[in-house]
């Protein structure tokens, strides 16, 4: 007996061996891939950029949008096809994204990878390029990228310096009717992380002190920008996606809740299974009075944490039937859907990298590009 349980330790550390092994080639193979077509995606973007100068703005944002999807699908490609991921979807998600309408989808926030899940959740209704974020501002900092996201129509926040001009501003240009969009937002501002007690217990306080509810796996959300947004787009947005991310993992054998995978430990494949809750609520019934705001967004954090419940209880029994319990739907991508574009930046990749002519003007693309697309953040002042 005492040497079959050591066959199985054996074979269990060579199989933790190989995933991670498996993991850590995945992770930098696709950190490389994803970051160092950076400047190849930006020659593609300036020729288009270029070329739509005599359209009107719609026209540039569909090319955008096909671009954005392009690169976008590479993303996917890493984080979902090679990591085998499986994602369950819950409440209307199924019937929701079934509809070709603009979003305005508000995501409890509790990981990096927050922003992923709006790629899986958009790319099977038929979106991706549509997704625009409200972005907090230090992200302007990341070389090229940081520019290209507020080209993508992306709205770049301050957080204690917030602009009330600038994302009105920002709106307005989503307000056209043929730029089709889903606006993502996480109401929270701070990621929900156990692993920093002192903004959960920050947030709690500040709910008693404001005769707020206290949540228990949220935190109090912050109701300036969702009135914004209300006010300005409140004839352009369809429906509101009240979406609801669980991560597989999350909850220990002792019932507590720990912190949820980010970037690296979902390429390293340590995330199996992403569950998302879908509540489509129609604009109409979304107020538009910054005061009645509050009090809907707030409600409706109250019934987030109450689904909440169901995923995060230490009744590991409810936890593992939760698929049954709440009517879950397992969702698989087309493998072509993102390999395609997994081979698209291969290919594109040839002349850059193997050619003198291609190796110096990525290098160009990626110094004076940078430099130019911070000036220009700069002088713009975007938020």
């Amino acid at each position: 007996m005492a040497n079959l349980l050591d066959l199985k330790d054996f074979w269990r550390k060579i199989r933790e061996l190989y995933t991670t092994v498996v993991g850590s080639m995945r992770y930098v193979f696709g950190s490389v891939i994803m970051i160092g077509v950076a400047p190849e995606y930006l020659a593609i973007w300036l020729v288009w950029r270029g070329a739509s100068l005599v359209f009107p703005s719609w026209i540039y944002q569909w090319g955008d949008d096909k671009l954005y999807s392009l690169y976008q699908r590479l993303v996917l490609f890493f984080f979902e096809t090679c990591t085998n991921l499986e994602v369950v979807l819950y409440g209307d998600a199924v019937d929701a994204l079934k509809k070709r309408e603009s979003v305005l989808y508000l995501a409890n926030h509790q990981s990096t990878v927050d922003w992923l899940v709006a790629d899986m959740i958009s790319v099977r209704g038929g979106s991706l390029g549509h997704l625009r974020y409200v972005m907090k501002d230090t992200l302007q900092l990341m070389p090229l990228y940081g520019h290209y996201f507020y080209a993508h129509g992306c709205i770049y926040v301050k957080r204690g310096k917030f602009s009330q001009n600038k994302m009105i501003e920002a709106l307005d240009y989503l307000r056209h009717p043929k730029i089709p969009t889903w606006l993502v937002i996480f109401p929270e501002g701070t990621r929900y992380y156990p692993g920093n007690p002192d903004v959960i217990q920050k947030a709690e306080q500040y709910a008693k002190d404001n005769n707020l509810p206290v949540l228990k796996h949220h935190l109090v959300p912050k109701t300036r920008g969702m009135w914004l947004v209300s006010r300005q787009l409140h004839d352009k947005i369809d429906a509101i996606y009240d979406v609801s991310v669980f991560y597989d993992g999350t909850v220990n054998k002792q019932g507590i809740r720990g912190n949820a995978p980010q970037l690296i430990d979902f390429l390293m494949g340590k995330c199996k299974k992403v569950h998302v809750h879908i509540r489509r609520i129609p604009m109409s019934e979304v107020p538009m009075e910054e005061e009645k705001v509050g009090k809907w967004l707030h409600q409706l954090y109250r019934e987030k944490d109450e689904l909440a419940e169901n995923f995060f209880t230490p009744d590991s029994e409810k936890r593992n039937n939760v698929e049954k319990l709440l009517n879950g739907h397992k969702s698989s991508l087309n493998l072509w859907s993102t390999l395609s574009s997994f081979l698209f930046f291969s290919v594109l990749s040839v002349p850059f990298l193997c050619t003198k002519v291609g190796r110096q003007m990525y290098v160009n693309l990626l110094l004076y590009g940078s430099l130019g697309s911070y000036g220009w953040l700069v002088i713009r002042n975007v938020c």
